[in-house]
């Protein structure tokens, strides 16, 4: 059952919701649109609803295909232009408007997206959590929520034993998983939570639409370590990468969105010339590349794009506006 507390944040994200879609239109002819860049981070994608409902990955406001090629349709309706990270190295003409497209972890399910991309013509990025891709693992917070959901847990319960773990190292869930779901919880239930084959990965690279970053070897929330520890995360991650592709990427997205001042000085220092994180706002232009871009990012929702489109397009969500107000 809610608690209180949950129904009152529920009904004031509801609020927001209805007035928003009637107010964002009259703010967007007043603030206009210009010298703006959205991005907007997936996790995986259905086949269709059928897969959903069978719990096999951790919901995510995971969308079908059907739901991914509106998505993209209403940002090229409203004449956004869709951007590779690389892109912003570059004079971009400020009069446009922006859009980027990024896939967080590895999904073998990400593969859906290259018929959308190819039909559109347009890029993504792929970030690629490099150890489950070598040992074909399930990814952990998957593992929680499927047993769980098995369990008949409710999934406010879930995610609260997942935040607890989003607290440690990787060695330190890795435990965990194994002490509470047993060895063989490691292994893919199916095409829909499984990660990413090293012969998908290369398939991916190949692909004309598609980029590959990276998203360090064990999915490591980067905050959690020291700075050597980092550093070699997402080095591994890269050398993987570099050997199976031939390509070393540019771009890294921060696990979990977390990042520190240690991180992104380590980014900057093995190279990296963009990263994003998980703050729901819009990026306003120019950027200065000629350091480390850190970039924000919109968690993809599955709501019909047509009512939830202009939230984006103005600059928030409901539930960032509401954390906005609630910290004043």
């Amino acid at each position: 059952m809610q608690s209180i507390k949950e129904k009152f944040t529920n009904n004031l994200r509801t609020l927001a919701e209805n007035i928003g879609f009637l107010i964002n239109p009259l703010i967007l002819k007043v603030i206009g649109e210009n010298n703006q860049l959205l991005i907007f981070y997936f996790h995986g994608l259905y086949e269709s609803s059928t897969q959903k409902d069978i719990h096999h990955i951790d919901p995510q406001k995971n969308m079908t295909v059907n739901q991914f090629d509106e998505f993209v349709d209403y940002f090229l309706s409203h004449h956004y232009i869709f951007l590779k990270p690389e892109d912003l190295l570059t004079d971009l003409k400020m009069e446009n408007k922006y859009a980027m497209i990024t896939f967080d972890d590895g999904y073998f399910n990400n593969m859906l997206a290259l018929d959308v991309l190819k039909k559109y013509s347009i890029p993504s990025v792929f970030f690629i959590t490099a150890n489950n891709v070598i040992i074909n693992r399930s990814f952990w917070w998957d593992i929680v929520y499927k047993y769980r959901f098995k369990q008949g847990l409710s999934e406010l319960k879930i995610q609260h034993e997942q935040e607890l773990l989003k607290q440690l190292k990787h060695e330190a869930i890795d435990k965990y998983i194994l002490e509470n779901f047993g060895s063989d919880s490691f292994k893919p239930w199916s095409d829909i939570d499984r990660p990413l084959t090293e012969k998908e990965v290369k398939l991916l690279a190949n692909n004309p639409y598609a980029v590959i970053g990276n998203h360090t070897f064990n999915h490591a929330i980067l905050p959690n370590y020291n700075k050597e520890e980092m550093t070699d995360e997402i080095s591994r991650s890269n050398t993987f990468l570099k050997n199976l592709t031939g390509i070393t990427p540019t771009s890294i997205a921060f696990p979990n969105g977390n990042f520190n001042k240690i991180s992104l000085n380590v980014a900057e220092e093995i190279g990296f010339r963009v990263a994003f994180n998980a703050i729901p706002k819009k990026n306003n232009l120019p950027v200065d590349n000629s350091r480390l871009i850190c970039l924000s990012r919109f968690m993809a929702n599955n709501n019909y794009i047509g009512r939830y489109g202009s939230f984006y397009r103005v600059g928030y969500t409901p539930g960032s506006i509401i954390a906005k107000l609630k910290n004043h």
